[in-house]
Formats: structure tokens, sequence, C-alpha cells
């Protein structure tokens, strides 16, 4: 009996801590619900002030959304020639930089009140194009592998502004504005300032010269080359031995020859070269090309976007940080 004595206290003793830990679960349990019933008692009470914030919220928010700033805009979509990209986006800085300082006095002189024109702001971006878009992303990734061979940092930066620069052939520029004509006019005005540089207007006429010689030689050339097969056809005509080599030369008696399909291929040639250089004449008769000046547009700038979320949650946030204040000033009062 002795020796069971032992083993009767321990049974005992395991009991006891199995009774404790149940009566804390139960403990436990208990404040977990008394907490969830304080929390319900809590929004039974304020649910009215709750429902009346949020519909306050939502009509407050939906006032908001309605208000918005009516303005237009006018979009120029332009290609720049003779490598003038750098100079179309330094003019376009310049001239919204003069429009935040309210050089009045440049404006003037291009024929533009610009203290009349309210809102009025230039941007300029590039026209991303989907198969461009792809191309660069392949460039990209090329100079990446290309980046693996080289430790030059600035070879590679080099390579990347180049493949940059050729990857966007068209850019848009935006006008905005309040007043649909005083807009448009300056618009017009504006652009008409941009292409008129002395260096790219002297760079110009060079090409349009250059494209004008090479179609008067081509012209000229194709003139002689069909006197030429004509005088030749003539000849045929009068002479009685003709013959005829693999090359397509033909040969009269035993006078050299005349390669007939040579003289037709250059002709061709001519042709299509001053077809290219028609098309040069009519594509650079200006520094950047516009290519589509559009007409006025409406555009509408929420001044509230967040719309009907943002002021309930603010409006009920607020009531649950006062009603916390409330109750912290409570305790403390009941602490002192």
């Amino acid at each position: 009996m002795a020796d069971n004595l032992p083993k009767d206290t321990n049974t005992s003793s395991d009991e006891i801590d199995l009774g404790q830990l149940f009566e804390l679960i139960r403990k436990g349990l208990n404040k977990i619900f008394i907490s969830f019933l304080k929390v319900f008692l809590y929004f039974k009470m304020n649910i009215l002030i709750l429902i009346a914030l949020a519909v306050i919220g939502v009509g407050i928010g939906y006032g908001l959304s309605q208000i918005s700033e009516v303005t237009k805009k006018t979009e120029v979509i332009v290609k720049p020639n003779f490598e003038s990209k750098d100079y179309l986006y330094g003019i376009v800085s310049e001239l919204q930089s003069k429009i935040k300082g309210k050089d009045s006095i440049f404006y003037h002189s291009l024929g533009i009140n610009i203290n009349e024109i309210k809102g009025f702001k230039i941007e300029i971006l590039p026209v991303q194009e989907s198969n461009v878009k792809s191309d660069l992303e392949q460039s990209l990734k090329y100079l990446e592998y290309l980046g693996n061979l080289k430790d030059d940092n600035s070879i590679k930066e080099v390579i990347k502004n180049e493949v940059l620069a050729s990857s966007y052939v068209n850019h848009k520029i935006s006008f905005y504005y309040k007043d649909q004509e005083l807009g448009q006019d300056a618009a017009k005005k504006i652009m008409a300032f941009i292409n008129d540089n002395d260096y790219f207007k002297s760079l110009r006429d060079i090409y349009l010269q250059n494209s004008q010689s090479r179609i008067k030689e081509n012209e000229a050339l194709i003139q002689q080359i069909d006197v030429l097969i004509e005088n030749y056809s003539k000849a045929l005509g009068n002479k009685s031995h003709v013959t005829e080599k693999s090359d397509g030369t033909v040969l009269l008696g035993g006078e050299e020859g005349l390669n007939i399909p040579q003289l037709l291929n250059l002709k061709n040639n001519l042709i299509e070269s001053i077809a290219s250089n028609k098309l040069l004449k009519r594509e650079y008769k200006e520094t950047i090309k516009i290519l589509n000046f559009g007409g006025p547009q409406l555009i509408k700038k929420e001044f509230f976007k967040e719309k009907l979320t943002l002021i309930p949650a603010m409006l009920i946030g607020l009531f649950f940080v006062w009603s916390a204040l409330k109750f912290l000033n409570k305790r403390t009062k009941e602490l002192l």
C-alpha cells in the first residue's frame, strides 16, 4: 500500500492540472464571447449614426464627382524631318516654360495674347504603335545580351539611346485651352513658329534642290534612252543583216551592238528614282511634317476621382476614432 500511494498522488495532481486548463479555456472563451457581445452592442447602439454617416458620405462623394474641369484640346500628329526630333522636344519644352513664366512679350511676337487663353498648355509624347513597341522590346533584349559581352556602360548607353531615338517615328503635340477659337488659333501659330527655324529651313532647301536636280537629270537620261532606242529601231528597219546575241544585244552587221534589255532596265530604275524624289519633295516641305492637325476636342477632368467610396469611409473612420477616444477618456477618469 505504501508503494501505491505516490501513484495516486500523481493521478490526483494530473486531474487538478487538467481541470485548471479547462477552466482557463472556459474563461478565455467567455472573454471572447463577452468581447463579441460588446462589439455587437456597440454597433447596435450606433447603427443609425453609421448609416447616416454612410448616406451623407455617399451624397458628398456623388456631389464632388460631378464637379469637373471642362477644357478642350487640339492634337497634332507630326513627323520630324532632318533629324530634328531633339529640336522638336526642346522647343516644345521651351514654349511650355514660357507659358508658366507668363512671357507675354514672346507670345505677343507670335500674335498670341497668352493672358486671354485660360488654361493654355502644351505637351508632346511619342506615338506608340504596337509593331513599334514589339520592335523596341526586341532591340532592348538584344542590348541585354550585348551588355553581357561589354563592360563599358557608356557604349551601351549610346547604343540604347540610338535604339530609342529610332523606335518612334511620329509624335503627338497636344494643346490644352478653355476658349476654342483662341486656343485653335494659337495652336496653328505655334506650329508655324516651330517650323520657322533658319537652320532647318536652309537644310530643307538643300534637300529640295538636290531632289529637283535628280529629277531633271533622270528625266534627261530617260529622253536620251528613248531617242537612242527609237533611232536604233529605225536603223534596224534599214539593215538586212541583223543578229541577236543571247544576252539581248542586237547587232547590225559588223557594227557595235546595243543591249536593249539593259537600257529598258536602266529606264525603269530612273523612273523609280524620279517617283522617290517627288515623294521626298513632298515629305520635306516642312521641318516638322504635320501628318494630322486635329480639331478641338472636349475633355472632362474630374475634380474628385474616387467618387462614392472615399468620403463615406473617411466619415465612418473618423466616427470610430472619436468613439475610441471617448472610451479611453472614460477609462482614464475611472482609474483616477
